[in-house]
């Protein structure tokens, strides 16, 4: 909510700067941020493809995978289904405006926790609001061309160093486990169900359990030690500590095998095998895991009994006591993804026409094989000319993969743009395959339509040393509005059907991009701009 010009947003959406968003993802949160208060969306960390030669070299951000994969595949969809509590991921999480007008003017991320996005969502599932996973695919179309089913995940390059991870997870493990959710939550919390209680505890035991598991390696060993060696069995054969023993391992197994299914959907048979069979049964990536979250643990534990010691040390000796207490939030320094790397995660013309219902992923792969690319062919003038799908839908298409606004007919032909197009040659414009919409000081809003250059809109541009913003338009629009002769009168003007929200443009209330959105939504759902721009909250 923007309290200074009155703007009442229906969600806030949370990333991180070094996160590759999905391209779908603000589609799917306007979808259903509606029917629920608060969406996350899961985090699947990017690592190399795995190879023998680069396991050692990428095993740190590769854990995060592990876990992540996991997590976000498997815990987090149980955790929803159950009605459990389902924690917020720090990134790639919705809050709607129901959702935000319940903190009124309290903060809703807790400046004093090191893990505020876990402790605004427990207090939220404390309140009854509810968060929802939202673990969907939609199909993408490859660099090769094929079509895939993807997620609709968050992904960012997580640390790849040991120190790094042991900082990050430092934090995380005292922000969950000692600053926001205690025993006195799982027991004493009202109004929840045994699911939720569950949950809190399986977040809460991660600070025991994380040092317990280096010790069973310790004994481990030495079970392996007493076979080779012959030496005093650790367990004696028969006694109910050596079933137990037994059934811990055979767990183990069953968990290694959850794990690796949820490798294999999320990132392929190949980072399955070196996340949990390489090798068998003591998989080196998990031992390796789990040494950083013992460390990470033990580190946490030295805060919360100690403090840190670079807080200590800026304050004087009276002040001591407190900032023994005190804890620094540590900042995890992230990589970010070149130009390059980014393309394969950018939106294309396929994507867009298979997830719009346009066409199927078989129809758009078939019209790859048979476009004339020898003769420069566009699968887009492919697909019109085969009567595959129309030309509108083309266009809308390109402005989702370009980013610019589409603009249907009937909104079109209720626009001013007679006025913009007194100041430029008709004959110009026809040429040229544009339509000056209106004027903002330097700036000038065209409508183009597919058959526009990206080289004629360049000369438009520099010929009239204008600033110009995009939006797409059908070819008959253009065609019919230069067609007429451009000296229209202004009693002509007036009968003209126009939109009511162009007065509000006008007066510098609204901006354009607002003006055909309000356009469009009132013609789309059958109600008046002024409902449109309340729902709006503008």
């Amino acid at each position: 909510m923007k309290k200074d010009n009155n703007i009442h947003f229906a969600s806030l959406t949370i990333h991180d700067s070094e996160d590759v968003i999905h391209t779908y993802e603000l589609l799917a949160t306007n979808y259903l941020i509606d029917d629920y208060d608060a969406l996350q969306f899961p985090v699947f960390p990017i690592m190399e493809f795995p190879r023998l030669r680069n396991f050692f070299s990428q095993i740190t951000s590769a854990t995060y995978a592990d876990e992540f994969a996991e997590n976000h595949y498997i815990t987090m969809v149980e955790r929803r289904d159950m009605d459990a509590f389902v924690p917020c991921a720090g990134t790639g999480f919705a809050l709607s405006r129901r959702c935000l007008d319940g903190f009124a003017d309290g903060e809703v991320l807790p400046s004093e926790s090191l893990t505020e996005d876990y402790l605004l969502s427990l207090m939220m599932y404390k309140k009854g609001i509810k968060l929802y996973y939202v673990l969907n695919k939609l199909p993408r179309v490859m660099k090769n061309g094929k079509v895939r089913n993807d997620f609709i995940t968050t992904r960012s390059l997580f640390p790849n160093t040991f120190k790094a991870a042991i900082r990050q997870k430092t934090r995380w493990t005292y922000g969950i486990t000692m600053q926001s959710i205690s025993m006195k939550d799982v027991f004493a919390t009202k109004g929840i169900s045994f699911a939720g209680r569950y949950s809190f505890y399986k977040d809460l035991k991660a600070k025991v359990l994380n040092l317990i598991t280096f010790v069973g390696y310790v004994a481990i060993i030495y079970c392996i030690l007493a076979m080779i060696f012959d030496l005093e069995p650790f367990y004696r054969k028969g006694s109910p500590v050596y079933y137990m023993a037994i059934a811990v391992f055979v767990m183990m197994i069953i968990r290694e095998a959850f794990r690796g299914y949820a490798l294999y959907n999320v990132y392929g048979m190949r980072s399955a095998f070196f996340g949990v069979l390489f090798p068998p049964l003591f998989p080196i990536r998990l031992i390796y895991g789990n040494i950083i979250n013992f460390v990470a643990t033990a580190r946490a534990f030295k805060l919360k009994l100690f403090g840190d010691n670079a807080t200590r040390k800026r304050v004087n000796k009276e002040h001591k006591e407190k900032a023994k207490k005190e804890v620094k939030w540590s900042k995890t320094d992230h990589d970010f993804l070149t130009r390059d790397q980014l393309r394969v995660y950018r939106r294309m013309l396929g994507d867009t026409l298979i997830v719009q219902g346009y066409l199927t992923a078989k129809e758009f792969n078939d019209a790859l094989e048979k476009v004339d690319k020898e003769h420069g062919q566009q699968i887009g003038s492919y697909l019109i000319e085969k009567e595959i799908i129309t030309e509108e839908q083309m266009i809308k298409a390109l402005g989702h993969v370009k980013h610019v606004q589409f603009i249907p007919d009937s909104v079109a032909r209720k626009l001013d743009y007679e006025t913009a197009m007194k100041r430029f040659d008709s004959e110009r414009l026809k040429k040229l395959r544009l339509l000056p919409l209106t004027f903002e000081k330097d700036k000038c809003i065209v409508a183009i339509c597919n058959e526009t250059k990206d080289e004629d809109l360049e000369a438009f541009k520099t010929e009239n040393n204008l600033n110009v913003v995009r939006m797409y338009v059908m070819e008959t629009i253009i065609d019919d509005a230069l067609e007429k002769e451009p000296s229209i009168s202004e009693n002509e003007l007036e009968k003209k059907e126009l939109l009511d929200s162009l007065d509000a443009y006008h007066k510098g209330e609204l901006l354009y991009e607002q003006v055909i959105l309000i356009g469009m939504y009132a013609e789309l759902l059958s109600k008046t701009e002024s409902e449109i721009r309340q729902y709006m909250g503008i």
